[in-house]
């Protein structure tokens, strides 16, 4: 439902929408321009043939696309209303130019922007975080989740990993490189586990052996440290044991595709958990509701709309926007339809490589006809 439902499903991690409004003590609102608002009026050109309107304009544009920025700038002024004085603007910033800082400025990260989305700038990337943001805000208070469902949903985890190499992999692992340490057996490996969860039982510190023996180089770093994890977001093995061990309880070696887990579920309250975890929680499972029924959505925006006694003047536009957004089955269906229609047209489309591919086919099959 890449399409029609695009534009609605907002700061889900699904689609983002880019925000716009006006100027203001906080920047909740987007910024049209770098200058400021612009009056263009209803007249924006005259001579001697006629005069060049607004209305000119948004006609060249199309009605439809027209209708989608109606659409966008109207949730965006609502949802800014309803939620600019929720919204921490100051924390957001401070992860926005966090992320432009891990891609080492703002000229790689506008670079990055280019090649991933097109047409992309770093200001309407920032303005579109705060449209997100809001959306994320709206979404939890419209499924009611409460920041103890949310922290119920998920487990404050540490793991040490031991990895192994698939038998038949060791000899090739190590024959890579002398100075490459040679992979453990999964026998080996097995040892190496049961010995660290012994030392865990008489008292060893969790993230002292972390640190020192799991494999899991980037957790190992944080003494085993994984953060807040939600079921779905690991191998069903990890989860499973994850999600049965008491609060402060460490799990005997689980075995995964990854190796050997030694799991600890850390005792933690929902005071102890920062709110900011909290909100990505609420996110996390407001994207699962909305993957099992996209309807709700639409619902949820048809809602919005109401509430803020929203009406679209123009009849084609109000048109449009019925039928593709608050129309729940008719837009879901018509999304689909769409989707499977481009991912048909993508799957047969020529390329170079397939051309190559079947030129090779008919050559070979000629020889084999040759020699029949």
């Amino acid at each position: 439902m890449k399409k029609k439902l695009a534009p609605i499903i907002l700061g889900l991690g699904l689609v983002s929408l880019a925000a716009c409004s006006n100027d203001g003590e906080e920047n909740t609102d987007s910024a049209s321009t770098e200058e400021g608002d612009v009056e263009f009026g209803s007249v924006l050109a005259t001579s001697d043939a006629g005069d060049v309107t607004a209305d000119d304009v948004l006609n060249q544009i199309g009605t439809n696309q027209v209708a989608n920025q109606t659409f966008q700038l109207v949730l965006d002024k609502v949802l800014t209303d309803k939620y600019s004085e929720e919204l921490n603007m100051d924390e957001l910033n401070e992860q926005i130019d966090a992320e432009i800082e891990q891609y080492g400025g703002e000229e790689n990260f506008a670079m990055m922007l280019q090649q991933s989305q097109p047409g992309m700038t770093v200001d309407t990337y920032k303005q579109q975080r705060v449209s997100n943001a809001l959306n994320d805000l709206y979404f939890a208070d419209y499924f009611e989740i409460t920041d103890e469902e949310a922290f119920d949903s998920v487990r404050k985890s540490s793991h040490i990993l031991v990895s192994f190499a698939e038998e038949g992999e060791e000899d090739a692992e190590s024959a890579e490189g002398e100075e490459e340490e040679a992979a453990m057996t999964k026998e080996e490996a097995k040892t190496k586990a049961d010995d660290l969860k012994k030392q865990l039982d008489d008292g060893a510190d969790f993230g002292e052996l972390a640190s020192e023996n799991s494999d899991d180089t980037g957790s190992a770093q944080q003494n085993g440290d994984l953060g807040y994890v939600s079921e779905g977001q690991m191998v069903e093995e990890f989860e499973t044991a994850l999600f049965e061990l008491e609060p402060g309880e460490i799990s005997e070696p689980v075995e995964s595709q990854f190796g050997y887990h030694i799991i600890l579920n850390e005792d933690v309250s929902l005071e102890d958990t920062p709110k900011e975890e909290l909100d990505t929680i609420k996110t996390q499972l407001v994207n699962q509701k909305i993957q099992e029924d996209p309807s709700q959505a639409l619902q949820g925006y048809r809602d919005l709309l109401e509430e803020y006694n929203v009406s679209f003047e123009n009849e084609e536009i109000q048109s449009y926007i019925e039928e593709t957004f608050l129309n729940a089955d008719e837009a879901l269906e018509n999304a689909q339809q769409e989707d499977a229609a481009a991912e048909e047209e993508s799957e047969g489309a020529p390329t170079e490589e397939n051309a190559e591919e079947e030129s090779e086919s008919e050559e070979s099959a000629d020889t084999e006809e040759d020699a029949e």
